[in-house]
């Protein structure tokens, strides 16, 4: 049996379309976790928003349902994906280690915050805008991208801009909102047409 030989045309075409399958696959998936860790967010910080004038600063301890509640959110989503079969890219794994590193140091940074007066909300946002940027980069989705450089541009205003503890909620909640729930929701889109494609 005779291999065929291919031109160097048919080559790149062949390397653009395994680079675009590869691309389609990665993005399956990736809206949700946005999704839940978008909306956990946000409505965490609009519960703080309403609760804070009647409780004070025990309000602040509701942050703790983010990690809680998006934590198993996530879990839950996750076992449903590792029913589908697929090979896990060095990718996949870049992305995961991101995350983790990233989630570990947010946390790590919140209960320090208890102990010692810490900017958290701005770092948490340069810290996860900086895990969204490098997912969008990997992912090549233009709007994830610029939510992330968003993001990370608000941490850094409200680091540096003295503003009241609701204000910084408030935009803290907004940001992460724009940040993840609007791309989240553009990667469930582009996962239905690409399976409406497929």
């Amino acid at each position: 049996m005779e291999e065929k030989q291919l031109t160097p045309q048919e080559s790149v075409q062949m390397i653009e379309k395994m680079l675009e399958q590869t691309r389609k696959r990665l993005i399956r998936g990736a809206g949700i976790p946005s999704l839940i860790w978008g909306y956990v967010t946000f409505a965490t910080s609009l519960l703080i928003l309403f609760v804070y004038p009647h409780i004070g600063y025990r309000a602040n301890y509701l942050w703790m349902l983010i990690p809680i509640v998006g934590g198993c959110l996530t879990f839950i989503h996750s076992r449903k994906r590792q029913q589908e079969a697929h090979a896990r890219t060095q990718i996949d794994r870049f992305i995961d280690t991101t995350w983790i590193i990233i989630g570990l140091n947010v946390t790590a940074l919140s209960i320090l915050a208890y102990r010692f007066p810490l900017a958290i909300l701005p770092l948490v946002l340069i810290l996860v805008g900086i895990a969204t940027a490098i997912t969008g980069f990997s992912h090549k989705v233009t709007l994830l991208k610029y939510s992330s450089i968003f993001g990370i541009l608000m941490g850094y205003t409200l680091l540096v801009v003295p503003m009241s503890g609701k204000l910084m909620v408030l935009i803290f909640g907004l940001t992460f909102f724009l940040m993840h729930c609007v791309p989240g929701h553009y990667l469930c889109y582009l996962e239905r047409k690409i399976l409406r494609d497929a």
